[in-house]
């Protein structure tokens, strides 16, 4: 199906959770991600005759700037092997601090139809359109008569066409100029602000067609206009991923989409980024979003999340598994490998962009790689990437057939994160033995399983050591019941209250995950638990339960029934969910001191609960 939609340019493209594969990778090496290192086959580039250094410090000119890096790009294309290496010119540019790239100096690639290919400063500009009387001043200083621009918007198609074909033939002949549309043309256009530079076309066998190298043009979204976009929705979108079979269909769809993209150049720019960034679109909800990355020169191609972040940028190996302490970028690549139709990997990690997320919780990503080929400087070169997503695994699942309990705590007080709280049973006459631990978040929460075969009701210690070894708090008295999940406040200063008891599920697995999905049986109704704690001053969780899978949605309002904050918006499988929130709204900003209320909608019924902040 080929749906149209009307999109404008977003200032900032967040997904609701940020966790998959390459965020997760990446999350915490944005410097690492600076450095471009060149593929097999290519050797750094020398210097040009003038760097963006040069015009920003006015020792050289932004002509002769422009000519160089168009030079030494077309060279490039000229003797590439493989797409990789041309990628690898594209992280150059991105390169703050290249040749290429020095603060206002930097390079935008366009494509004779005035669609960015390459903005070397916000990539999240990438595949957007150029407002039409900006791009009109540009190719009259490149030579493109007046009348052939006025033809570009003829309503006959046929002589639309013989205009477009004009720009083309224009462009091929390689013109250069200076160009600015800062001041007002009158009858024509009023003056745009920042819209001027210096622009140089050259032919590309691999766009198929003339580009457009501009320098000085400190390019943004107010000049970028709306557009309609064409794309096809596939037999299994985003919002439908919920298991490894439906990831599996949403990524083969999506390597099939961008192979049929790339018969028409429109891949891997183009309609491509714009169709897989769409947060309204089929390809892309919540956190499940497509990512794609060339194999040669390991530079990631399409990131429809982060764009700006990682686009054009490089994979770094560097993040390792959280629990088996493996790399796990060369996971990712060799699943994607390993078999014609790729493969899954698993792996656990905390992303640090995302609040609720927890190294506890696992991470499901499959990626697969592609092969084609594709024509480049007049020869015809193999074109291999990998396609990836992923989403949200359930919990580690501990099965036992011990009598078992569930603590659920909230440690309150100073400096609360990354404790390690451990309990024991209290026994008179017996030293205490701390056999059961786990470590505080930033909120100071803690999720963890007691179980014995001898059973575990009883009364019990706690006592929380920080990372140098300190005992920071203590507790005594504490009662637990078997077959229960417990809800607690410990607060450094000795003080412990049960704040709310529930009884565990008779059958199945016992969850020993940290919030943000707790497993298990299926619940027996759908609805929302008491969160806890409330009141609360820095965070809350919230619990809700499914009875059967479809798709949910959890919104926090304020007393006035406006909504400030959307914690879920997604299908979800049968079964008991926590949600962590911090009391800001969606800009991130903290909230006052108030009532909220918080709605749960799922299939068959909607349920509230009153929240209590307090700073």
């Amino acid at each position: 199906m080929m749906n149209a939609r009307t999109l404008s340019t977003p200032a900032c493209l967040i997904p609701a959770a940020g966790m998959l594969l390459l965020a997760a990778v990446f999350a915490n090496a944005p410097p690492a991600l600076a450095d471009c290192p060149p593929p097999p086959g290519v050797t750094s580039p020398v210097a040009p005759s003038v760097t963006a250094q040069q015009v920003e410090d006015g020792s050289g000119s932004l002509k002769d700037f422009t000519l160089a890096a168009r030079e030494q790009f077309v060279m490039q294309l000229q003797t590439a092997e493989n797409l990789g290496q041309v990628v690898y010119y594209g992280c150059l540019f991105r390169e703050e601090g290249s040749y290429w790239h020095s603060g206002s100096t930097y390079i935008v690639v366009m494509r004779a139809d005035g669609s960015v290919l390459i903005h070397a400063k916000d990539m999240a500009l990438s595949s957007r359109r150029l407002n039409p009387l900006i791009y009109a001043e540009i190719l009259s200083s490149l030579g493109v008569p007046s009348t052939v621009l006025a033809n570009l918007t003829s309503h006959d198609s046929a002589i639309a066409a013989k205009a477009n074909a004009d720009v083309v033939n224009v462009l091929t002949q390689g013109p250069d100029a200076a160009f600015d549309a800062t001041a007002p043309l009158p009858g024509l256009r009023p003056g745009i602000p920042g819209a001027s530079g210096y622009a140089a076309a050259y032919f590309s066998d691999f766009f198929r067609g003339p580009l457009v190298m501009i320098a000085g043009f400190e390019l943004n979204e107010t000049h970028v206009i709306e557009e309609e976009i064409d794309h096809i929705t596939p037999a299994v979108t985003a919002r439908d991923v919920v298991d490894r079979e439906t990831l599996k269909a949403f990524v083969t769809a999506a390597g099939e989409y961008c192979i049929e993209l790339r018969k028409t150049g429109n891949f891997p720019g183009g309609i491509a980024r714009i169709a897989l960034r769409d947060p309204d679109g089929p390809w892309r909800h919540g956190s499940v979003y497509i990512y794609v990355l060339d194999t040669t020169s390991n530079v990631i191609q399409i990131h429809a999340a982060f764009p700006n972040r990682y686009e054009l940028r490089p994979l770094i190996p560097t993040v390792r598994d959280a629990v088996t302490g493996k790399l796990i970028l060369p996971q990712v690549i060799e699943a994607a490998k390993s078999d014609p139709e790729g493969g899954f990997v698993e792996y656990y990690f905390d992303d640090p962009n995302d609040d609720t997320d927890s190294a506890d919780i696992p991470k499901v990503g499959y990626a697969r790689e592609f092969k084609t080929q594709t024509e480049l400087g007049g020869r015809v070169v193999p074109y291999n990437f990998i396609i990836g997503s992923g989403f949200y695994g359930r919990a580690a699942e501990v099965v036992t057939t011990e009598p078992s309990t569930v603590v659920e705590a909230t440690v309150l007080g100073e400096s609360v994160e990354g404790l390690d709280v451990e309990f024991s049973r209290a026994i008179a006459g017996r030293q205490s033995d701390y056999a059961w631990s786990t470590v505080t978040d930033a909120a100071g929460l803690l999720s963890l399983t007691i179980s014995s075969a001898d059973g575990v009701s009883g009364y019990y210690r706690a006592r929380a050591t920080s990372a140098d070894g300190e005992v920071v708090g203590q507790w005594s008295s504490i009662p637990l019941n078997e077959g229960r999940r417990q809800a607690l406040e410990l607060t450094l200063g000795g003080g412990a209250r049960v704040v709310r008891v529930q009884q565990l599920a008779t059958a199945g697995p016992v969850s020993a995950a940290k919030p943000a999905f707790a497993g298990g049986s299926v619940p027996e109704a759908s609805g929302l638990s008491p969160n806890v704690p409330n009141p609360f001053n820095s965070a809350t969780l919230i619990t809700y339960h499914l009875s059967g899978a479809g798709p949910v949605k959890l919104v926090i309002y304020n007393v006035l029934g406006q909504p400030v904050r959307t914690l879920v918006d997604e299908s979800r499988a049968a079964g008991s969910y926590q949600v962590r929130w911090d009391a800001r709204d969606e800009g991130g900003v903290l909230l006052s001191t108030g009532v909220y209320i918080a709605r749960l909608s799922y299939p068959g019924g909607v349920q509230t609960l009153r929240l209590l902040y307090l700073k």
